[in-house]
C-alpha cells in the first residue's frame, strides 16, 4: 500500500506522527485474503515499547488472518476539515486539509497471561475511571477465561510508516493565516484542531 505524499505535505517529524497515532487510536486495520481486502475498525493503543496493542472478536473472520508473523496495514486518521477557496486572497479550488498515517506492521499473538496484561494496559489507557469491583481487573481467573476465549489479542510491530500532513503548505503564508482564522471560527472541534496543526506547521517552517 503506497500513500501519495507530495514533499510539501510530508509530516513535520516522527514525533508528530506518533502524536497523531496516540491521540487518534481508533484505526482501520487491513489484511488481504485472496487479493480481497479484509477490514476491521478498532482501537490500537500505542504502547510505551512502540508496539500497537489490539484485539478482535474470534467470531470476526479477520481474526483468522491475524496469525503470528502476518503483516497488516493500520490506518490512523487525525483531524480533518473542509477548506473553502473563498478564504484565499487569490482564486483557488475547494480542498480538504487532513492528517493521516499508514502503518505497515507484523502481528505478534498474545495469549494467556500476556493477553490479560494487554487488556489491562488498554483499560488503564482508555478508562481513567477504574471499572470497580466488577471490572475486568478484579475478575477471578475462572471468570476471565470464558471472556478471553472469545477474543484474539495481538501486538503489532511497526515496520514502516507513511504519513501525510496536508495543511495548506502549498499556499502562501498569508493564505494559510486566512484559512487558520476561518477554521477557528467554525463550530466543529475538528476544524479547530486542524487550525492548531496548521499554526504549528506555519510557525515551524515559514
Amino acid at each position: 500500500m503506497t500513500l501519495y505524499v507530495p514533499p510539501h505535505f510530508a509530516a513535520p517529524d516522527q514525533t508528530a506522527i506518533f502524536e497523531l497515532i496516540a491521540l487518534h487510536p481508533f484505526a482501520t486495520l487491513i489484511s488481504s485474503a485472496d487479493a480481497e481486502p479484509v477490514v476491521t475498525h478498532l482501537p490500537l493503543l500505542l504502547a510505551a515499547d512502540g508496539m500497537l496493542l489490539g484485539h478482535v472478536a474470534k467470531a470476526n473472520p479477520h481474526a483468522a488472518l491475524l496469525a503470528e508473523g502476518a503483516q497488516v496495514t493500520a490506518v490512523f486518521h487525525g483531524p480533518h476539515a473542509y477548506v473553502s477557496p473563498t478564504w484565499y486572497e487569490q482564486p483557488g479550488v475547494p480542498t480538504w486539509n487532513y492528517t493521516v498515517a499508514h502503518v505497515r506492521a507484523r502481528v505478534h499473538m498474545r495469549e494467556g497471561e500476556a493477553a490479560q496484561a494487554l487488556l489491562d494496559t488498554a483499560i488503564d489507557a482508555f478508562d481513567a475511571d477504574p471499572l470497580g469491583e466488577t471490572g475486568m481487573r478484579h475478575m477471578r481467573a475462572d471468570e476471565r477465561a470464558p471472556m478471553l476465549a472469545q477474543i484474539h489479542c495481538f501486538a503489532l510491530e511497526i515496520l514502516r510508516i507513511e504519513s501525510k500532513f496536508k495543511l495548506s503548505q502549498n499556499r502562501t503564508p498569508a493564505d494559510r493565516q486566512r484559512v487558520i482564522g476561518a477554521l477557528g471560527q467554525q463550530e466543529d472541534p475538528a476544524a479547530h484542531a486542524v487550525a492548531g496543526l496548521m499554526l504549528s506547521t506555519l510557525r515551524t517552517y515559514s
